[in-house]
């Protein structure tokens, strides 16, 4: 009795330890789903309706779209950049309010945060590296295009082959096939088999 005495303070430190880690584990999870969802409206929901208000108001004066523009290209490099510092800096404090805070200092009209970060680095970095970058994009489109096209011929290839073969091993209704074979053998292409495939040759007339 002493010795269950002793040991229940224990347990019970144990179970409030627990607690306290599932009650956290639980708040975790929920402040980054709200995250999520705070991110989603106020950096993307809302500001897709300001744009079209923006759109639908300034048909006839595109260069009042700008700014518009200018946030969607940042925001763009914002969602890259949160898909790799939520990997590696999430644990660091108020981090998903941090999150919040920046989509919203983007698009507000009092800190046009977007304006100013690509009017200060964006722009500038890209129009120092440009030529660079346009040249590495035409290289990766060509040798992309070499690779599709030179695999797109064999897959061609391939399917003929596999449909050419499996019309050759299909039953025909009358004769033992053999003259079906020989019409298979004389196509030049599957399109040309499969048009063979049902073609029946007419009886000889018997000769009385």
């Amino acid at each position: 009795a002493t010795k269950t005495l002793a040991t229940q303070p224990h347990r019970e430190l144990g179970t409030k330890r627990r607690r306290r880690f599932r009650v956290s584990a639980a708040s975790a999870m929920l402040g980054d789903y709200l995250t999520a969802l705070l991110v989603a409206v106020l950096g993307y929901i809302y500001p897709v309706y300001l744009c079209f208000k923006a759109l639908e108001k300034h048909k006839r004066k595109p260069e009042a779209l700008r700014g518009w523009c200018i946030y969607w290209v940042v925001i763009a490099l914002y969602t890259v950049g949160a898909q790799i510092a939520d990997r590696f800096v999430f644990w660091l404090p108020m981090y998903c309010e941090a999150k919040v805070a920046f989509v919203t200092y983007l698009w507000h009209p009092r800190t046009q945060g977007a304006l100013y970060i690509y009017d200060t680095f964006v722009a500038p970095f890209l129009a120092k590296h440009e030529p660079d970058i346009d040249r590495r994009i035409d290289e990766t489109r060509a040798s992309v295009g070499d690779v599709v096209v030179r695999n797109s011929r064999g897959a061609v290839e391939f399917v003929r082959n596999k449909m050419t073969n499996l019309l050759l091993s299909v039953p025909q209704a009358n004769g033992d096939g053999r003259g079906s074979e020989a019409r298979y053998m004389g196509a030049r292409n599957a399109t040309e088999a499969a048009a063979t495939a049902y073609t029946r040759v007419p009886p000889k007339p018997r000769s009385e």
